[in-house]
């Protein structure tokens, strides 16, 4: 289990040619597939990659366990990674059973539990410095996940945020829709982890479709 208590530094910003750059590798990726997940950063620059969904369907709003439903999805997220990379190094997970559900079929990858209640920020800063250079997933949370991919690098000029993670709390909290489970989110990040890097997001979706409104990328 993860014990680390780390700190980010400050949000990155991408850069405008970053932006211009992340929005056509969006659409060369829907367009082509795996292929376009390689060769993205430049050659001799460290390559990360970051995978993160959210948990499969539950059997019930307040429940830990995932449905039937939840556990199909959860068998089609091996060959949805597959597609993208075959050096998957660890998968880490949320201490909740939905989220070690969601990944249990990705073995014989080391599983790597974090606290749920520890900050997304220890989650990331662990991943930078022990999984640099190397392709990891994520499980989270409708409100962890959105959380997760700003602190990997991804700026909002990649990504509509009012139209993908819309803000229903009081608190200002984004968060994916309730009913919300078919993403796959791609994060690149060509350079150093944590500092100096930039990161490229990517899109798909796995298993079957659960949401009906279009999310696009924002184009800088």
């Amino acid at each position: 289990m993860m014990t680390e208590k780390r700190s980010t530094g400050s949000k990155r910003k991408t850069q405008p040619v970053a932006k211009a750059m992340a929005a056509l590798v969006i659409a060369v990726f829907v367009a082509n597939g795996a292929s376009a997940a390689e060769g993205i950063c430049a050659a001799g620059e460290i390559e990360t990659t970051v995978l993160v969904v959210r948990h499969a369907e539950k059997t019930c709003r307040r429940c830990d366990e995932i449905s039937e439903e939840g556990l199909h999805r959860a068998r089609s997220l091996p060959a949805a990674v597959g597609k993208i990379t075959d050096r998957l190094t660890a998968v880490y997970h949320s201490d909740t059973k939905r989220t070690r559900q969601t990944v249990a079929h990705l073995d014989p990858k080391p599983h790597i539990e974090y606290a749920r209640n520890s900050t997304e920020g220890d989650l990331v800063a662990g991943i930078f410095e022990d999984r640099c250079g190397q392709d990891v997933l994520v499980a989270g949370h409708s409100n962890t996940v959105p959380k997760i991919l700003e602190l990997l690098g991804v700026s909002p000029g990649q990504i509509d945020t009012d139209a993908w993670f819309p803000t229903t709390k009081p608190d200002g909290l984004r968060e994916i829709d309730h009913e919300d489970h078919d993403d796959l989110f791609v994060v690149k990040i060509c350079g150093p982890c944590g500092k100096g890097g930039r990161s490229i997001l990517m899109h798909r979706n796995y298993g079957a479709t659960t949401t009906a409104h279009v999310k696009a990328p924002r184009v800088p």
